[in-house]
């Protein structure tokens, strides 16, 4: 493998990574923007987002989806930065919206973290919640154990997740009509799992923040690769670049304590990885 290259710096936390055209467009948490990033280092504001960015996917059609945490609602976001609500999931949420992935058919699946962190509530199991445009939101699945990073497989048949708290990524059958059924393990993993992507030898990549890593899981639940995080928090990953054969690792120099309380500053670095990325996102 390739050297890391930092491409961004002085960020505040990025999440949700997906490569579109030739840039990268990310959730920069605790700066309350949308921002982009190309490939030679240049960020760009896309929106400011005072109900906080999270999860992020592309339409069909090519629209940006964005899913913000406090007010948990929907959002389309044009390329000139005009936000403009979609749907409202506060009747269907019980915590805060947080990752999300959107496939090939405009179908999103968004996860619940089933509580607040931070303002006392006890933990509980989140949720995932299914939108598509013209339909009716609804849950698709329960007893997630903080529902975090997520992905479907090229053919659209397939739905992971990081359940972070349970220190596993689950998978999940999507049927015709976006339920999930047929849950299953996909990997137990030594470390609470945050942001991952998928490739196409059905592989995951995947951030664990607390062992400042990234690991490669391959399709039989194995990790078979370890790349250190430029930052002490490994927070996510997504596959991109020529041949979505560059790996952006997004890190942050936090700890969960200050992360609560805002206080972080992140980064983003590239790897140049032999396997190309995979489905959605």
């Amino acid at each position: 493998m390739s050297e890391q290259r930092l491409i961004a710096q002085s960020l505040r936390f990025a999440e949700a990574p997906r490569w579109r055209g030739d840039r990268l467009w990310f959730s920069d948490v605790h700066d309350y923007k949308l921002k982009t990033v190309a490939l030679d280092g240049s960020v760009a504001l896309v929106a400011a987002v005072p109900s906080r960015p999270s999860g992020l996917g592309f339409l069909p059609d090519g629209r940006l989806l964005m899913a913000t945490a406090l007010d948990c609602k929907l959002w389309t976001v044009t390329a000139g930065g005009v936000v403009t609500e979609v749907a409202d999931l506060s009747r269907l949420a019980q915590g805060v919206l947080n990752d999300m992935v959107v496939d090939g058919l405009g179908r999103a699946f968004v996860g619940d973290t089933g509580f607040k962190m931070g303002t006392g509530q006890p933990p509980r199991p989140g949720r995932v919640i299914y939108w598509k445009e013209g339909e009716a939101a609804r849950i698709v699945a329960e007893d997630i154990v903080f529902p975090n990073g997520c992905v479907v497989t090229p053919d659209a048949s397939q739905f992971l997740i990081a359940e972070t708290m349970a220190k596993r990524v689950s998978a999940f059958t999507i049927h015709q009509d976006g339920s999930l059924g047929d849950r299953a393990v996909f990997a137990n993993l030594e470390s609470p799992p945050d942001g991952l992507c998928l490739d196409v030898e059905g592989a995951i990549w995947v951030g664990l923040p607390h062992a400042g890593a990234f690991v490669r899981v391959n399709a039989d639940g194995i990790v078979d690769r370890r790349v250190q995080s430029a930052a002490p928090f490994a927070v996510t990953c997504a596959l991109g670049g020529l041949n979505r054969r560059t790996l952006f690792l997004c890190s942050a120099y936090t700890d969960l304590e200050r992360l609560g309380k805002g206080d972080t500053t992140a980064r983003i670095d590239t790897l140049d990885v032999d396997v190309s990325g995979a489905g959605w996102p």
